[in-house]
């Protein structure tokens, strides 16, 4: 089966995801072409996506790309379609940030499709991303995001009274603020270079923002296409180990990390003296 675009390596960062992946893989293999691959990277759950990944795709051991991953690859095949399929399960729970930096740094291919294990793209999803990479200078393309009804997946992003603020955009093709680390098409050289997801937004929240930042800072280019359209059952995982207030607070406190790292002089003036103004709002 001839491939008609470059290699793809989709990256699901996963925990105690079987029965979500179950689910939703046959969605991003009907996306994925002969030659591309699939690395999932669990992030050592306690359910049996180990077991059940050997079994489905015949795996077998293979030698780790870094310490602290025991390492499996075996393949789909499917209608003359053949996907190498690789599992890195990590020794220690590493949460989002690393667990998706190892897939990254473990891929084989120079574009990454990022997708969380409760995302199910729609039929051409990745072929509306493709093409904006014949542009060397892009970054990053994120699709449309359908959740429980909701259009979601183009953001604005603000500096304004001592704080980043972001709010939804315009659903309309073009620049976005950032790519969501749930779902979206990345340049994996470039993604290396800004160094990946920083471990200063561990456990989560924020650190997809924050790399598209970096990569706008570089003249980069990150944008939106509501052509290509994923369908998502958003924060499922963290709803389940963390709970929402837990996650509110992450990332509350993850954007001001954000903030202090992202702002000038002024800013971080600004910063310090609307502080108790935030923390009022938030208390009230």
């Amino acid at each position: 089966m001839k491939k008609n675009r470059p290699g793809i390596s989709a990256i699901i960062p996963s925990y105690k995801g079987r029965q979500l992946m179950e689910k939703y893989l046959p969605a991003l293999f009907d996306n994925l072409e002969n030659g591309d691959e699939l690395i999932v990277v669990e992030d050592t759950g306690p359910d049996d996506t180990v077991p059940w990944m050997k079994k489905e795709f015949s795996m077998k051991s293979i030698q780790a790309p870094f310490a602290g991953v025991d390492t499996y690859k075996g393949i789909f095949s499917k209608n003359n379609k053949k996907i190498d399929v690789v599992l890195l399960y990590n020794q220690k729970n590493q949460r989002f940030g690393v667990t998706s930096n190892r897939g990254v740094e473990a891929a084989k291919h120079d574009l990454i499709f990022l997708v969380n294990n409760d995302v199910a793209p729609h039929k051409d999803c990745v072929k509306y991303l493709v093409p904006y990479f014949e542009d060397t200078s892009v970054f990053a393309v994120g699709p449309l995001e359908i959740e429980h009804g909701e259009r979601k997946g183009k953001n604005k992003l603000w500096f304004e009274r001592g704080m980043f603020i972001h709010s939804a955009a315009d659903l309309k093709s073009g620049p976005t603020a950032w790519v969501s680390g749930g779902s979206g098409l990345f340049d994996k050289k470039k993604w290396l270079e800004i160094g990946g997801f920083d471990k200063l937004y561990y456990p989560a929240y924020w650190e997809d923002i924050d790399l598209s930042y970096q990569a706008r800072k570089r003249g980069w280019k990150v944008l939106f296409e509501e052509k290509a359209v994923v369908d998502h059952n958003h924060e499922t995982t963290n709803v389940s180990v963390f709970g929402k207030r837990k996650m509110d607070q992450m990332s509350w406190k993850n954007g001001c990390k954000f903030a202090w790292k992202n702002s000038n002089f002024w800013q971080k003036v600004s910063f310090i003296l609307w502080k108790p103004y935030w923390l009022l709002v938030r208390n009230s």
